[in-house]
C-alpha cells in the first residue's frame, strides 16, 4: 500500500494552518491500529497452525458422527473424505490471512511514519487518501455489530480526508476491509474444490464455489456502496 497522496487548501501554503488541520489523527492512533491488527494476525496464524496440526481424519470422523451434525447429500464416509482436504485448505487460508495482517500492519505503521516525517519537513497533511480509507475500515470493523456499519466507516474516512471526494473514499474504505478476506475466500474455494474432487463431485464443488464467490462479490458491492453512501452524507451535510 502506498501512502503518498496529500491534500492542500487552494491558495494556502502547505505549512499554513493549525497543526490539527494537517494532522487530524494522532500518531498514537496509527500505532494502536497497527498493534491491534498485528495481534489479531498473530492469533489467526496460531489458530490456523493449530487446526492444521491437530485436526486429522479421526477428529473429523468424530465430528461427523456426532448427533448434532448432518451433512446434506453426503454419506458420512463422503463427508469425512471431503472434509480432510477442506480443513487443510481452510487452515492454510487462516494462516495466510494472519500473516497478511501482520505484514500489512507493520507496513502501514512504517508508511505512516514516513508520511508524518515528510509532512513535518514539507507541509501538507497526514490525512492521505489510503490512510483515511484504512481509518474508515477500522471504524467499520469497530461497529460491525451494527447493521450497515460500512456507512459509519465511509463517513469517518470522508470526514478525515476533507477533499470533497466522499463517495470515492467511502467506497475505498469498504474495499480495504473486504480485501483482508481474500486469502480466506481463496482457501475456502480451494478446499471446496479439493473436497469435492476427493469424492468425485468436482462439478458440484465448482458450482458451490461459484455461489460462494458470487456471494462475496455481492457483499463487496454492498459494502462499497454503503461506504460510498456514508462518504456522500458527510460531504453533503458536514
Amino acid at each position: 500500500m502506498t501512502d503518498v497522496d496529500t491534500v492542500h487548501d487552494a491558495g494556502q501554503s502547505a505549512t499554513d494552518g493549525p497543526t490539527e488541520g494537517r494532522d487530524p489523527v494522532p500518531a498514537a492512533a496509527d500505532w494502536l491500529l497497527g498493534i491491534v491488527a498485528g495481534t489479531i494476525g498473530l492469533v489467526l496464524a496460531a489458530v490456523g497452525v493449530g487446526i492444521f496440526t491437530r485436526v486429522d481424519r479421526a477428529l473429523i470422523a468424530d465430528f461427523v458422527a456426532s448427533e448434532e451434525v448432518e451433512v446434506n447429500g453426503l454419506t458420512p464416509s463422503e463427508a469425512i473424505t471431503a472434509g480432510v482436504p477442506f480443513v487443510d485448505w481452510l487452515a492454510a487460508g487462516i494462516v495466510v490471512t494472519g500473516v497478511v495482517l501482520v505484514v500489512g500492519a507493520a507496513a502501514y505503521v512504517a508508511a505512516r511514519r514516513r508520511t508524518r516525517r515528510r509532512v513535518a519537513r514539507e507541509g501538507g497533511t497526514t490525512a492521505t487518501f489510503w490512510a483515511c480509507a484504512v481509518y474508515g475500515a477500522a471504524v467499520t470493523a469497530l461497529v460491525s455489530f451494527v447493521p450497515g456499519s460500512a456507512i459509519a466507516g465511509g463517513g469517518a474516512a470522508a470526514y478525515l480526508h476533507e477533499d470533497g471526494s466522499g463517495v470515492r473514499i467511502g467506497a475505498a474504505a469498504g474495499l480495504v476491509g473486504w480485501a483482508l478476506t481474500v486469502p480466506l475466500l481463496v482457501s475456502v474455494a480451494g478446499g471446496l474444490l479439493a473436497g469435492a474432487d476427493a469424492i468425485g463431485q468436482l462439478a458440484g464443488g465448482a458450482i458451490l464455489v461459484g455461489l460462494v464467490v458470487a456471494g462475496e462479490l455481492l457483499g463487496l458491492a454492498i459494502n462499497a456502496a454503503l461506504g460510498g453512501l456514508g462518504g456522500l452524507l458527510v460531504t453533503r451535510f458536514l
